[in-house]
């Protein structure tokens, strides 16, 4: 074939990238998403959040950039089973899947040190810290309570046998008494008393016992056995309602004031005790029972007539079991005993009902004083509880309101926020509260964050109707004309209308989001400046997420920091499994940073709030026709439905967006639409296809406001590509070979192509109107038939059938499409985005965007027809360049067969050269020049984690994800990770890794053990003897500590090294009851310099590792002698019948 003089000049357009050596790829950044979170942590002395999850990894986040990973090893991916900051010390403990305990000491300099990995022999089933003291409690799965010193770094001496036991071989004799006690033993979760440190709950399956630590007993139980005939939670439907039952303990609050306990049980009952009175407890409720209903009791009445005639009382659905139980308390009382508290309860509905979490209002527990009684009592044994103060305590247990928290899927977690104290177990006046869900797939988690309280707990604002109200109102209207007053008047009706008692969501992190996908833009440095306007500005219904702790900054040892100015901005706009789209900020100049003295100053990925598109208000419409879902129902939630998005076209220029959701509707957004413009209420549309949404406001604080929506119709199928052009057009494409071109401007409709309704006039024609299109692009540029520069319409089909639809503009302002288009061959299966027009001179795409668009309308004959343009179409066998569209073919490529399939091509530019890069399923980026298609160079990727093609943008950065394991055929394929790479990675790949981070910087101080209070009023002395009738009072922390260690504590090792600080602020110390945590953290400070601060670092590591291989050994050693062991076993008994005075 010979090659013509046009084709042979043309200019090589890679010239400068045309060598291997010019191109060098590289992982610059793995930003995670936690779909797979198995456990939360905070700590609100520092405002740390720390998220594990199955794989092991365990991340830390605090203010902006703060974040970093530790990770469970030897060996390596574990599941995190249990995840707590222990506050005393500042360090984050974790129990593996192993049941091994690891301790990371988080002041550590740069990163979290990992100090100590132990084991305990055995499956762990809870473990608690308490703030005034250094040690844990690890309850296993024998029953035995074993105590981790958090200073020593070693198992203390002091430990507690199964209390259960020993229970129920001393309740035997009780008439009372359960036969099947299987099980019964079992610890589920452990409680230190907030305000005695002395008493530790324990939670069995059985029942709660209450240890006293100091006299090695157990001063109460709390067993529940419901009378024969008593309902409980089966309701009177219970096969064995005429026999003793005890149900199974579950979950276990104390109140604030410590002298009440709420355990949950597993027939969805919530159990309400006084500390003082274990024979009964106060109530029983499910929580739907109203007033002060005991299920507890029996109703011999109710009870006979559902045995005498099942068929006339329907039975109650079950209940899930109690799972979780939080009881907050807030400063809302001058009484110390404390005001209004809420009951936050994880379980316990309905098998049928919708997902959710339900959290009660209850009144304060402020019982009258007693009255003084004759009776005797002997001085080591706590008062009965008077018939009067039973009653109050009763009282102050009457439910004053519900709210449910409405959540995406079955709760499996939450985790409350609170503003400043980490006493009362962290959910002392919380603002916050984090829900982990699950999701459509197995083993996969959605976070959601709600403000806490909810807002109908909180003491509302008046209402214009109200009478003060309305008073206030009338003296505001005295003196002023009619016209203001009406303005006054309708102000406060629409102020009280825009009330609502809808708990506001937080503002997550992009950690916590669940992304189903993503495309990657790059913006110039106005629209850069333009989408970020305000972007922390507040959001109606939006509250903040209380993130706060540590300092993060980077290291510059590349001297690489100075060149990301001439970076270029670029944004990740995703779309979520709620229906919503939200944009990321992921320009390189967020990673500036020039050591601790100029700490980051913001995330990476940063968030942008405001530009939110929150589809789900539209889509819940059913009058708008945009959801082929029945929606007519009150209720309904598309978010709880098969709605999906599919993709989001983002125009960098105009900033529209169109979001192709899964039924074939496709939505356009405006941003910054001026308020007022445009109808007030909803409009017709003379094209029956669109429907118009301007009418619809978004909240108040969000930027892109809905424009209109085109209708998605069984006849056209489902969307097989989408165009949205910057210069104000929107092409979309169905299955059944439609096509409709939109005109924003109005919008209005200027092309409907209807395969069926054409005639066919040649054999390309057949083809490009019998099968959809599946790639469509915008170009601005001649053709060799048409030498005048247009707006042109790229339309391809599988067989490489290509349309082109020109654009003319007609005065005024009226724009149509000529027809017929013209037909020409492309590549077959066509790549979406894989169609370019080129300059032939100089490289640059002609896209159809606003230059192209003032090319169009200015048109210069001479100058058009020298101009020359070339036609890149690629497809899934190769790739083929045109000169001047449908003019001379100048070059032809295929793939091969052993590269993969290719998902992605794009044209990369550098350096005022371009070259083409098609990115395949095997991880290999090939290389070709332009316009000649030569190979350059093969450029091998990590293997994409995802079968979704890389989002790709033009300067040669690109974006790869890692998505859930799924099922084949799910709907919703969350992402795990977004990977950022760069195929030039010359001065790039320094900034991008995970900065250091001072976690304890401007950390706070732990405040003071809270003291205990008395059950009647202040005046009483009652406050003097503590809880339980103990005059010893409540126990400082070093007492505890000291107990526990033994005395034979050896020296606490040093802690790390703090690393310089931004400023001078420092950790101070905690003052109160941490006197002793101060003075032994103090004494742990190295003067030893750098180096040998880290060989001596290092040493201990390696003895570390050396001991626990020891240990190992030692215990396999152990296991093989079994007298030895038995022989524990009965020294155990035998000290254990200490605990009951056998």
């Amino acid at each position: 074939m010979f090659t013509s003089q046009a084709v042979k000049s043309l200019p090589d357009l890679s010239l400068d990238i045309a060598e291997p050596t010019d191109w060098e790829a590289s992982l610059l950044r793995i930003v995670e998403y936690h779909t797979n979170v198995t456990a939360v942590a905070t700590d609100p002395v520092s405002g740390l959040l720390a998220v594990g999850t199955t794989h092991g990894n365990i991340h830390i986040y605090g203010s902006p950039g703060v974040q970093c990973i530790v990770k469970v090893t030897n060996p390596p991916g574990l599941r995190v089973k249990f995840l707590q900051f222990a506050v005393s010390v500042f360090k984050l403990l974790c129990i593996d899947g192993h049941d091994r305990l690891h301790v990371w000491d988080c002041a550590s300099a740069g990163r979290p040190k990992l100090q100590r990995i132990s084991a305990f022999g055995q499956p762990v089933n809870a473990i608690v810290t308490s703030p005034s003291h250094t040690h844990a409690f690890i309850a296993l799965a024998d029953g035995e309570i074993k105590t981790y010193d958090l200073l020593c770094l070693r198992i203390s001496p002091y430990s507690i046998p199964n209390q259960w036991k020993l229970y129920e071989k001393k309740s035997l004799a009780s008439s009372m008494s359960i036969t099947d006690t299987a099980g019964s033993e079992t610890i589920i979760d452990m409680a230190i008393h907030p305000r005695d440190l002395n008493l530790l709950f324990v939670l069995y399956e059985g029942g709660v016992l209450v240890s006293d630590l100091k006299e090695q007993n157990t001063v109460r139980a709390y067993e529940l056995i419901l009378p024969p005939g008593a309902p409980g939670g089966a309701g009177f439907h219970a096969k064995d309602i005429l026999v003793p039952r005890r149900p199974q303990a579950t979950a276990l609050a104390i109140h604030p004031s410590g002298h009440l306990l709420a355990v949950g049980y597993a027939d969805g009952t919530i159990g309400f005790w006084a500390l003082e009175d274990e024979d009964k407890p106060l109530s029983l409720r499910t929580l739907d029972s109203t007033g002060e209903e005991d299920l507890s009791a029996v109703d011999t009445t109710k009870l006979d007539q559902v045995l005498s005639s099942p068929q006339d009382h329907p039975a109650e659905p079950p209940r899930e079991p109690i799972f979780k139980l939080a009881w907050s308390g807030f400063p809302n009382s001058s009484d110390p005993r404390g005001g209004d508290t809420v009951l936050t309860v994880l379980g316990g509905m309905p098998i049928d009902a919708t997902s959710g979490l339900t959290a009660l209002l209850l009144p304060p527990l402020q019982p009258p004083a007693a009255p003084t009684t004759t009776s005797s009592q002997p001085a080591n044994l706590a008062p009965p509880l008077h018939p009067e103060t039973r009653t109050a305590m009763c009282k102050s247990l009457i439910v004053k309101d519900v709210y449910t928290y409405g959540t995406a899927g079955p709760v499996q977690d939450f985790l409350l926020f609170p503003r400043s104290t980490p006493h009362f177990f962290g959910h002392f006046d919380p603002s916050t509260m984090l829900i982990i869900s699950d999701s459509d797939l197995p083993e996969a988690r959605t976070s959601e964050a709600f403000e806490f309280p909810p807002p109908p707990f909180v003491a509302p604002p008046q209402s214009p109707s109200s009478p003060k109200a309305s008073a206030a109102s009338a003296q505001v209207e005295e003196g002023l004309d009619p016209e203001e007053a009406l303005a006054k008047e309708l102000a406060l009706t629409m102020q009280s209308m825009s009330m609502t008692d809808e708990a506001r969501t937080a503002r997550l992190p992009p950690c916590l989001w669940s992304i189903l996908g993503e495309h990657l833009a790059k913006v110039d440095k106005h629209t850069y400046e333009t989408l970020v306007r305000d972007k922390l500005a507040p959001i109606d219904g939006e509250a903040s997420f209380p993130l706060k702790g540590g300092v993060a900054w980077s290291e510059d040892s590349e001297g690489v920091m100075k060149y990301i100015k001439y970076q270029p901005h670029r944004i990740l706009v995703t779309y979520l499994r709620d229906l919503s789209v939200r944009f990321l900020d992921v320009s390189p100049q967020l990673l500036v940073s020039g050591g601790p003295d100029s700490p980051l100053a913001s995330d990476f990925p940063s968030t942008i709030p405001r530009l939110t598109i929150e589809l789900a208000p539209i889509l819940i419409d059913h009058t708008l026709g945009l959801s082929l879902t029945n929606a007519s129902s009150a209720g309904y939630d598309p978010r709880l439905s098969r709605e999906r998005v599919d993709a989001v076209h983002f125009a960098p220029e105009s900033l529209e967006c169109a979001t192709v959701m899964r039924s074939g509707a496709v939505i356009l957004h405006r941003l910054d639409v001026p308020p007022g413009e445009g109808p007030v209420g909803q409009q017709s549309l003379p094209d029956e296809e669109l429907v118009y949404l301007a009418h619809i406001l978004p909240c108040r604080g969000l930027r892109y406001s809905p424009a209109f929506a085109i209708k998605p119709n069984k006849t056209r199928g489902l969307v097989t590509a989408c165009a949205l052009s910057d210069a104000g057009f929107l092409a979309v494409a169905y299955a059944s070979g439609s096509l409709l071109v939109i005109d924003l401007r109005g919008p209005r409709v200027i092309l409907r192509h209807d395969p069926d309704s054409h005639s066919n006039t040649g054999f390309l024609h057949k083809h490009a109107e019998a099968e959809p299109f599946l790639s469509l692009s915008w170009a601005s540029c001649s053709m060799s038939s048409d030498p005048a520069i247009s707006l042109r319409l790229f339309c391809s089909g599988a067989s490489g059938a290509t349309s082109i639809y020109t654009l003319q503009y007609h005065a005024p302002n009226t724009w149509t499409i000529a027809q017929p288009p013209v037909t020409i061959e492309g590549a077959t299966r066509p790549i979406s985005g894989g169609s370019f027009v080129l300059d032939a001179k100089t490289g640059m795409r002609c896209r159809g965007d606003r230059a192209g668009l003032a090319a169009a309308l200015h048109k210069d004959a001479a100058a058009d027809e020298t101009r020359k343009f070339i036609w890149v179409s690629a497809g899934g066998k190769g790739v083929r360049c045109t000169l001047n569209v449908n003019g001379e073919r100048v070059a032809k490529a295929e793939w091969g067969s052993k590269v993969g399939t290719v998902q992605r091509v794009e044209v990369v530019g550098k350096t005022d050269s371009c070259a083409l890069v098609a990115f395949t399923s095997l991880g290999n980026a090939l290389i070709y020049t332009l316009p000649h298609l030569e190979l350059i160079h093969t450029v091998h990727l990590p293997a994409l984690g995802s079968s979704d093609p890389p989002s790709v943008e033009d300067s040669g950065d690109f974006a790869t994800h890692t998505v859930f394991p799924a099922p084949a055929g799910s709907s919703a394929r969350p992402l795990l990770s977004t990977e950022l790479h760069t195929l030039f990675a010359q001065r790039r790949a320094g900034p991008y890794a995970l900065p250091l981070v001072d976690l304890a910087y401007d950390r706070g101080t732990v405040p003071p053990q809270p003291q205990p209070v008395s059950l009647g009023p202040p005046s009483v002395m009652g406050s003097v003897l503590g809880y339980i009738g103990s005059f010893s009072g409540a126990s400082a922390g070093d007492q505890i500590d000291a107990l526990l260690a033994g005395p034979d504590r050896p020296v606490p090792p040093p802690t790390s090294k703090t690393a310089p600080r931004p400023t001078s602020t420092g950790v101070a110390a905690a003052g109160g009851s941490q006197s002793s945590v101060s003075a032994a953290t103090a004494g742990m400070t190295s003067g030893v310099a750098d180096l040998y601060n880290r060989l001596g670092s290092a040493l201990a590591e390696r003895g570390e590792m050396l001991g626990d291989l020891q240990q190992s050994m030692d215990s396999l050693e152990q296991g093989s002698k079994s007298m030895v062991e038995r022989a524990k076993r009965l020294a155990a008994q035998q000290s254990a019948k200490s605990w009951f005075g056998f």
